[in-house]
């Protein structure tokens, strides 16, 4: 970077000869000012954001709780994803509850990403919202038979609130399609990769 000295000098009151009157006078600015000639690359392509290296469509593990009381839950996290695609810590932007708060730290904190990389190509850290649902377990044994890899057919599962349960279903049971509360990104504490039990 080229840095230009400039030098002010006390302010000057310039006559016009065409004119009787006086120019205002230059504004003095105490201090230095510097002057930057250089110019950013321009970007050879659009950023692009990190990438799951597994499957997302795992299911993670269930609490006895989940189990029990058949919930299907989803939680939303704030994951703080480094250069090389690792997550050094997490918060939550909303619980899901039913035990399972422990589970999604886990299980957010072992996810592995291709890094995200900015115009140039160059892999940078990246802030990014992560959901992990839990569909019904008995949903998951009922329609499935696993619970341990989530069907594409969630997606045709109404959400809570917005539809009846359809009682004519094998498993009647309704999505948490809740979304994250953007506001806890700034209140709720970070959870430290190393800290995590």
């Amino acid at each position: 970077m080229k840095i230009a000295p400039i030098l002010v000098l006390a302010p000057v009151t310039w006559l016009l000869a065409s004119s009787a009157r006086a120019e205002p006078e230059p504004r003095a600015v105490p201090g230095e000012t510097i002057v930057v000639h250089d110019r950013l690359p321009v970007p050879k392509a659009p950023p692009i954001p990190p990438r799951p290296i597994k499957n997302p469509r795992i299911a993670p593990r269930y609490s006895d709780a989940a189990i029990e009381q058949d919930v299907w839950v989803t939680a939303w996290l704030l994951l703080d994803v480094n250069q090389a695609g690792v997550v050094t810590r997490v918060k939550f932007l909303r619980r899901p509850g039913h035990d399972l708060d422990t589970i999604a730290v886990t299980q957010a904190l072992r996810t592995r990403f291709d890094p995200a990389e900015d115009g140039h190509g160059n892999p940078v850290r990246t802030l990014l919202v992560w959901p992990i649902e839990w569909p019904s377990y008995w949903w998951m044994v009922t329609m499935t038979g696993l619970v341990t890899r989530i069907p594409p057919t969630v997606a045709k599962v109404p959400c809570a609130g917005t539809a009846p349960l359809n009682l004519e279903s094998a498993h009647p049971t309704l999505r948490d399609c809740s979304l994250p509360d953007l506001t806890k990104a700034e209140r709720e504490p970070w959870i430290e990769a190393r800290t995590a039990k």
